[in-house]
């Protein structure tokens, strides 16, 4: 299997993948791969490119084979440097079983929580196919995300999380980061429906219900497996 290949939603291990960033431009993913390597046996390493530069955007995702590996990697590789930078690497919390079962009746009924991120000062080639793409590394997402133009020549975006833990994982990752040549701006989109308020999704409310409603449906799951 070709590690540098971009993996299936399927195929994927969250628990045992690692976000690298703060990646200088000579670095490549053979290169990648070999660092990561010596400390364990790498699944999948992926450096989202650029389409037209083909060039990566400054951070990556890396799978080993099991979590404790990836937590290993973590451990060892904290405060490595490449080319002058040091590199973030963080885990990639996934969701629960239970959540995950959550997040895909909640995907297929079309629900909504709340977890609506705001994307500004997009570059006009990256569209929807091109920013599900790149967001799914960070949770499921719901739907197609949603393209703006804007009147400055640039454009920004919607993008409907399943999870406030994908969300939340999305903005601090990839808030100031270069996509396709622009630094874009991620946070948390202003709620419709409330003019003047200037209220965004995210707040207390929303994870508070988002909590209570996997907790409803794992409730539910756990009263169909006993009866």
């Amino acid at each position: 299997m070709n590690v540098f290949r971009k993996p299936q939603e399927n195929e994927r291990n969250p628990h045992a993948s690692l976000y690298v960033g703060n990646l200088d431009p000579q670095v490549t993913e053979p290169l990648l791969y070999e660092l990561f390597i010596q400390v364990g046996p790498v699944k999948q390493l992926n450096l989202p490119k650029d389409r037209i530069l083909r060039a990566h955007q400054g951070f990556g995702f890396v799978e080993y084979r099991t979590i404790e590996d990836a937590e290993y990697a973590l451990n060892i590789l904290r405060g490595v440097r490449l080319f002058g930078r040091t590199l973030k690497i963080n885990k990639i919390e996934a969701p629960t079983s239970a959540s995950s079962k959550t997040v895909s009746v909640n995907k297929m009924a079309g629900m909504s929580v709340g977890a609506r991120v705001f994307i500004g000062n997009l570059s006009k080639l990256a569209d929807s196919k091109y920013l599900k793409e790149t967001l799914s590394f960070f949770g499921e997402i719901l739907g197609e995300p949603e393209v703006v133009p804007d009147e400055k020549g640039t454009n920004h975006a919607f993008v409907e999380f399943a999870d406030f833990e994908g969300s939340d994982l999305a903005i601090e990752k990839l808030n100031g980061a270069t996509l396709m040549n622009s630094k874009v701006r991620l946070s948390y989109a202003y709620k419709e429906g409330q003019e003047g308020k200037k209220a965004v999704h995210g707040d207390e409310a929303e994870r508070l219900l988002a909590k209570q409603a996997k907790m409803n449906k794992k409730t539910k799951s756990s009263k169909k497996k006993s009866s």
